[in-house]
């Protein structure tokens, strides 16, 4: 468990920073805080790289929303901005000889200079490669520099203490963990975030890596002006409505159209892990005026929640949680804050 009383969980999006601040008492995880401050177009370009002085401001302003003692963050990176992939490695290479061999690896298929990255790898728990042969599969994640440090550094003028940097994925995974296990459920549940523009599907099967698919498609693909007003990621109550906000013509054509997008993607899912078939997905994101949970729970066969990540962990008095409001829009950065809590 972490030193520090706070764990931060900073998920820094398009359109939006969000923040979600847990307190570690004695009888477990409190919600201490949650902010988000809007950002300005074109904060984050499509290299990933941040406006700093933009992110900055927006970071200044979250930190006063805070407690004063919340400082160590836990930081999501997007999974488009990382290269993964597994390689093969010699059971007997020491330390320095693995990180060289990490190395030539990548400098193999990234398009990128290795030297322009940043890398972190370990070896996959639970592979039974090495009984039967003399090599390891190992996990490797690389990022740009430019992409990491610019982000540290304007977490570090504003007064915060970056310890984990985290993608956006694991992050997802991370809370389903902790509701999968809080509400007792049985079989495999996956998690499906809907953005502006993408939708992230990701399930973390047992005893094997995680699953994870980017699918571009979003809220932004409703045409009609109030849809488009729901799919705006501020901290508006208003943003956040019921489905009867949005016509029941455009709410019916998005829910099919997403049921479309992740019928694909399970089904390639159940083919790669046949023995952990989905009994379940899990909803987060700032959409939920457009998605019909019923319709959406026929046309997969699939038992549809939303994951509102505030719901099972212990909230502070000084916390208000408005009963109008849905706040499934900070499931990135409530896992980055129970990912933050693990931390060694």
């Amino acid at each position: 468990m972490f030193q520090s009383p706070f764990s931060v969980g900073i998920d820094i999006g398009h359109h939006s920073v969000k923040a979600v601040a847990l307190a570690q008492k004695k009888e477990g995880l409190e919600l201490a805080a949650f902010s988000e401050v809007a950002l300005p177009p074109m904060v984050i370009n499509e290299q990933h790289n941040v406006n700093s002085d933009h992110l900055l401001s927006a970071m200044r302003q979250i930190k006063k929303q805070l407690p004063r003692g919340a400082r160590q963050v836990a930081l999501g990176l997007p999974d488009s901005a990382v290269i993964s992939k597994i390689i093969q490695l010699d059971t007997n290479l020491n330390t320095d000889e693995i990180e060289f061999a990490v190395a030539q690896a990548l400098a193999s298929s990234s398009p990128f200079p290795v030297d322009d990255l940043r890398l972190d790898y370990f070896a996959v728990e639970g592979s039974n490669a090495a009984v039967s042969t003399a090599t390891m599969p190992y996990q490797v994640f690389a990022a740009r520099k430019s992409a990491i440090d610019e982000r540290v550094a304007v977490l570090d003028k504003s007064g915060f203490s970056p310890k984990v940097m985290e993608l956006q994925t694991h992050a997802l995974l991370w809370l389903a963990k902790h509701f999968y296990e809080t509400e007792r459920l049985e079989g495999a549940y996956g998690v499906v975030d809907i953005g502006k523009h993408h939708t992230e599907f990701c399930v973390d099967p047992p005893d094997t890596l995680a699953f994870h698919r980017e699918i571009a498609f979003g809220s932004d693909s409703v045409a009609s002006s109030s849809a488009l007003g729901a799919s705006n990621f501020d901290a508006s109550p208003a943003v956040f409505g019921s489905v009867s906000e949005n016509s029941s013509t455009d709410v019916e054509q998005f829910t099919q159209q997403l049921a479309d997008h992740l019928r694909r993607q399970i089904q390639l899912y159940h083919s790669t892990h046949p023995r952990y078939q989905l009994t379940g997905l899990w909803l987060c994101g700032g959409c939920q005026s457009l998605v019909v949970e019923e319709l959406l729970e026929r046309m997969l066969n699939l038992d549809i929640r939303w994951l509102n990540p505030f719901l099972r962990i212990a909230t502070s008095n000084k916390v208000v949680l408005e009963p109008q409001r849905q706040y499934h829009q900070f499931g990135v950065a409530t896992g980055l804050a129970l990912r933050g809590v693990h931390h060694d």
